[in-house]
């Protein structure tokens, strides 16, 4: 991982066992010991699933934490910053479009037709190529695009909202409309209904033609005397140039409504009493139905989202597609360029990112890009329960929990746990560095025979320290291994 792992650990005594702890495995503590968690890998193709690993690893550690003299039964909250990747994508001049099978944790609905709830994320990698000059990745204008319907627009605006889009003044434009529904309403004789800038005040009701009198006053603070009556719909608005009216139809006015949304009018409100009754006490009642639209945003073509992120907007088809723009010529839009360790990020929430996997010479130089690949970080957060010592546990337990790309060489004066197998945890290239060859091909085969290890190993650095593998064959069986060794201590 490109961002350092972090362990948040907040501890909760539930109860307490008075039972001292018979260990079996002892010395060991978070003082005296590093967990090394694996990181996302691409086997055959294939990425894997690590999160589950990241978790067990940490309640391990949340363990570790609590160790001392007498039992207690605690509550462990932990938050792992897990990055998932795609596999590699080679640049073949192809439009890319990503998918689950590439990678399985993309974190949205994608899909290669924005569909439903689906969103298309796809690269023209004809407009993607090496810069030799600089040595870096360079993106072209509308390299990158994300393509967008009606149910899947990334602008979150609270609430139930509705997106319109018409051409108006020859310019493709959407309205984000925030929008409210009322369903089977009652309110008696000197009630008042507020909506939005709106006020519905039952000044009188005639149950014999099923009418009330009612006293309207507009947003503007405008109030005016009218009748309504049962069945019928009441269309109050406020259009796009600030003028407000109130309209009668016999009929739900569907094509009214459409066409107020897509002249981008400010506020909308479709108003019907459906019965007039007497309730408790006598009182004089309606019920009514409502929807009310309220214009919160609205985009046109060549628009900012964020950044150098433009909307190209298609009406016709309700499609709303950002895309990365380029254009020398313009400060705000310059060339984009990632090196070593920098990536492209989406401009969606989604922590998705795109970065080069480049080539390099003997030097380590950068020669040239063998492809691209999809990142995404998410925070998992789980909350576990342990069985534990209870001890005074310091709040740094950040420092004993590392990545396997940071352990290069055994520590002399700490124990060492490797959670995961030789798959996912490339610690394992360094145990057959220091143990040789045949002792890790006697463990690896011992996982495939038995499903799991725990193996304890000495530290050649310092014999009073341990090297401990807590490895299955899947995650579900590495989480066993760290149950077990966890009980023998």
């Amino acid at each position: 991982m490109k961002k350092a792992l972090a362990l948040f650990v907040s501890l909760t005594i539930l109860g307490l066992l008075l039972t001292p702890i018979n260990a079996a495995i002892t010395g060991i503590n978070s003082a005296n010991t590093v967990i090394v968690l694996p990181t996302t890998k691409i086997v055959n193709g294939v990425p894997l699933h690590i999160g589950e690993d990241a978790i067990t690893g940490s309640r391990l550690g949340a363990f570790l934490v609590l160790r001392g003299i007498s039992q207690g039964t605690y509550t462990t909250t932990v938050s792992v910053p897990v990055e998932y990747h795609s596999v590699v994508i080679p640049d073949e001049n192809q439009i890319y479009k990503l998918n689950p099978i590439d990678m399985p944790d993309v974190g949205v609905n994608v899909s290669d037709v924005p569909v439903g709830h689906a969103v298309v994320v796809q690269v023209d990698f004809s407009r993607v190529g090496f810069n030799s000059t600089n040595g870096m990745a360079e993106f072209l204008d509308r390299s990158v695009e994300i393509i967008f319907n009606e149910n899947t627009t990334p602008l979150d605006i609270g609430g139930d909202y509705k997106v319109v889009s018409a051409t108006v003044d020859g310019k493709d434009t959407m309205y984000f409309y925030a929008y409210l529904e009322a369903d089977s309403e009652s309110s008696s004789l000197g009630d008042s209904i507020v909506v939005g800038g709106w006020k519905i005040k039952l000044l009188d009701i005639n149950l014999d033609v099923s009418k009330m009198l009612i006293e309207l006053t507009y947003p503007s603070g405008l109030i005016k005397t009218k009748t309504m009556s049962e069945d019928k719909y009441y269309v109050m608005y406020v259009d796009t140039n600030g003028a407000e009216d109130f309209e009668e139809y016999d009929t739900y006015p569907s094509a009214r409504i459409n066409e107020l949304l897509e002249t981008g009018a400010k506020n909308v409100f479709l108003f019907t009493p459906t019965d007039f009754f007497v309730g408790i006490n006598n009182a004089q009642m309606v019920t009514y139905d409502y929807w009310y639209y309220e214009k919160v945003k609205q985009y046109s073509d060549g628009d900012v989202y964020k950044g150098q992120w433009i909307w190209d907007i298609d009406p016709d088809n309700g499609l709303y597609t950002l895309y990365l723009h380029v254009n020398e010529s313009l400060e705000s839009f310059p060339r984009v360029f990632i090196g070593s360790g920098d990536a492209l990020e989406l401009p969606t929430g989604w922590g998705l990112e795109i970065m080069a996997v480049f080539q390099r010479d003997e030097n380590g130089g950068i020669v040239g890009v063998e492809g691209y690949r999809f990142v995404r970080v998410a925070t998992v957060t789980r909350t576990v329960s342990v069985i534990a010592p209870k001890v005074e546990a310091t709040d740094d337990v950040y420092d004993f929990i590392i990545e396997d790309t940071d352990l290069t060489s055994l520590p002399s004066d700490k124990n060492v746990i490797i959670i995961g197998g030789w798959v996912s945890n490339k610690a394992w290239e360094l145990l057959g560095q220091v143990y040789g060859t045949n002792t890790v091909d006697a463990i690896k085969a011992e996982v495939e025979q038995k499903g799991y290890v725990i193996k304890e190993l000495d530290n050649p650095n310092n014999p009073q320290y341990k090297v401990i593998i807590l490895a299955g064959k899947t995650y579900e069986e590495t989480r066993l291994a760290v149950e077990k060794f966890m009980e023998e201590m």
